[in-house]
């Protein structure tokens, strides 16, 4: 009985042997998930009273008009399941007034709610404890008018952790309610590389600064830089607004020639003077099995089926023939020639060893033998023939067999 995992194959020495199964790609993914780039790693510099805490950062309205007060806890680091975690809240607040089930993707919150203020204000200080010593506090639900933004906080100085805590809280409190803000450390050095978050609570209700991308350091000329989704159009190369990085006039790439035209201001690809290369347009040259074809499919002598394919070899021998009829010599030539015309056999010869154009044929027709001969000296010299074939011709009943490229 053959299973998924050994796989006999046929072998000429030992029947059959195991065939190694190739591995999955989950497999292999897994192999090498240490060389994929993570995430950095988020180190909130909220203020906290108690060592191991965790804060909830639930940042969503809570409970109903009806409702009493309610507080958020996050237990998505916990790995206890939802009985125990329930059970653990209902005996650490055994006044409470209910709780309820919040699904946020993958995260883990409950809404419990508490009517005695000393109690609620207990739980917002204390939060809940649990028996390794962590400590989870919550998020107090937000008013209904409330308007979260995410910050991406880059150049942050690079000083002591304290100063960070104190310098962002200063920095971004005119613009709304600090509610969250941190640094962020690289994943495999644990180094700040003076990049941070935040996350502002801009209430219609409250006057508050309107949010910039160049922000300030509290008590100092430095700046660092904030984005958000939604932000007007800003440059992240020389952080100006109304223009993208791509389109900088100060950016690198500006100074960089075009490697079409070698000015500078664009690309290649985007270049205004790029001309497109237009190659000629070259007839092929006629096979030689096209051309056996042609020449067997007729006994006559006239050739004008090769004129379509090979005009570039006509208008070659053309110009070989124009320019030997036009010679001052030939005039001598003619006028001592006999007024016998040419041998046709000797003309059809001629017209069948090299192409040419019809107003060429009728002057080769019409032409004295002396010429001709001189003519036909040329052709063979600097004229291009017809690729070498066999015709089959019958003179007086029989046939005979003659070769094109042979000379009478």
């Amino acid at each position: 009985m053959s299973s998924a995992n050994s796989i006999k194959s046929p072998d000429k020495e030992t029947g059959t042997q195991s065939r190694p199964q190739r591995p999955s790609y989950a497999k292999v993914t897994s192999t090498h998930s240490s060389t994929r780039t993570h995430s950095p790693t988020r180190d909130s510099l909220k203020a906290t009273v108690h060592d191991n805490t965790v804060h909830s950062n639930v940042w969503k309205a809570g409970g109903s008009p009806a409702s009493c007060t309610s507080l958020f806890f996050d237990f998505t680091s916990r790995s206890e399941n939802r009985a125990t975690l329930l059970c653990h809240i209902n005996a650490s607040f055994p006044n409470n007034c209910g709780a309820r089930l919040h699904s946020d993707h993958a995260r883990r919150i409950v809404e419990l709610f508490i009517d005695d203020s000393n109690v609620y204000q207990k739980a917002c200080t204390s939060g809940l404890v649990f028996k390794d010593g962590m400590r989870i506090l919550p998020s107090v639900p937000l008013p209904a008018d409330s308007c979260l933004i995410h910050l991406r906080l880059s150049s942050l100085p690079f000083t002591s952790r304290d100063k960070l805590t104190d310098g962002i809280c200063k920095a971004l409190s005119p613009f709304g309610d600090v509610l969250d803000y941190g640094i962020l450390r690289d994943h495999d050095s644990n180094l700040f590389m003076g990049h941070g978050y935040a996350t502002l609570n801009v209430s219609s209700s409250k006057q508050s600064s309107s949010l910039s991308h160049k922000i300030s350091w509290p008590n100092s000329e430095d700046w660092f830089y904030a984005t958000w989704a939604e932000m007007p159009l800003h440059c992240l190369h020389c952080h100006k607004s109304g223009h993208s990085k791509s389109s900088c006039p100060t950016h690198p790439s500006r100074n960089r020639p075009c490697w079409s035209c070698g000015q500078n201001g664009h690309r290649a690809a985007k270049c205004p003077n790029h001309r497109p290369i237009v190659k000629p347009t070259i007839d092929p040259p006629m096979s030689p099995s096209s051309s056996t074809s042609t020449a067997t499919s007729s006994q006559s002598s006239d050739v004008s089926m090769f004129s379509t394919d090979i005009s570039p070899i006509e208008a070659h021998n053309d110009m070989i023939i124009s320019n030997h009829i036009s010679e001052p010599t030939n005039d001598k030539l003619l006028s001592n020639s006999s007024a016998a015309p040419p041998s046709p056999h000797f003309i059809n010869l001629l017209l069948q060893q090299f192409p040419m154009s019809d107003e060429a044929k009728e002057i080769i027709r019409t032409t004295s033998v002396p010429i001709l001969s001189t003519l036909h000296t040329k052709l063979c010299d600097q004229g291009k023939r017809f690729p070498p074939t066999t015709i089959t011709s019958n003179s007086s009943g029989s046939v005979s067999s003659m070769r094109l490229n042979d000379s009478d």
